[in-house]
């Protein structure tokens, strides 16, 4: 019995011995997969942030062009009343006045002068993306973001919605509307 005592203690010792070995190696996959899924949390974490500050860079990026582009904005629209003044300006002299440049010299003068300054003027403003447009001019449809309409007639030949008279142009800056072409448009079911 002894030897049976003996036996059966070596076993015990020897399963005792197995299963601390065996919970430290649960313990360790356990941790181990603990530490792989932190790992996996982290990565995506730190994707994710990379994504979010490349995001804000394009963000800011399209911030600070369209401050650039539309800075003038408020500027642009002062000045486009005296653009609009200077054009009636030169609207207002007869052509037959100036076909005559014996007899009014000052006159085509002063008329060439304004042209002049209005070209000038007009290069200027394109070149910082402000634009003028005549919509009757090119015969275009009638367009409620770009066209403010006063009145709408029938016109024989002319397609319903176009515009066949500008009385005030319009001006884009940098592709959006600054100020609004005021027409008249034909309608045919008037």
């Amino acid at each position: 019995m002894n030897l049976k005592v003996r036996a059966t203690g070596a076993q015990d010792s020897a399963n005792s011995d197995a299963s601390p070995a065996g919970a430290s190696q649960s313990e360790a996959k356990d941790e181990l997969e603990s530490k792989n899924r932190e790992i996996i949390d982290l990565k995506d974490k730190y994707l994710r942030s990379v994504a979010d500050f490349c995001n804000l860079q394009d963000r800011t990026k399209r911030d600070i062009q369209s401050a650039r582009d539309f800075a003038i904005s408020r500027f642009a629209q002062d000045l486009v009343e005296s653009v609009d003044n200077l054009d009636r300006a030169l609207s207002t002299v007869p052509q037959d006045k100036l076909d005559h440049a014996d007899s009014n010299k000052e006159l085509i003068s002063l008329y060439k002068g304004l042209k002049m300054t209005e070209t000038i003027l007009m290069q200027t403003l394109k070149k910082h993306g402000l634009e003028r447009f005549d919509p009757s001019e090119a015969g275009e449809q009638f367009n409620p973001d770009l066209h403010e309409a006063t009145f709408q007639i029938a016109v024989d030949g002319k397609e319903d919605g176009s515009i066949f008279i500008t009385q005030q142009k319009g001006f884009i800056l940098n592709g959006r509307a600054a100020k609004v072409g005021v027409v008249k448009k034909n309608a045919n079911d008037v």
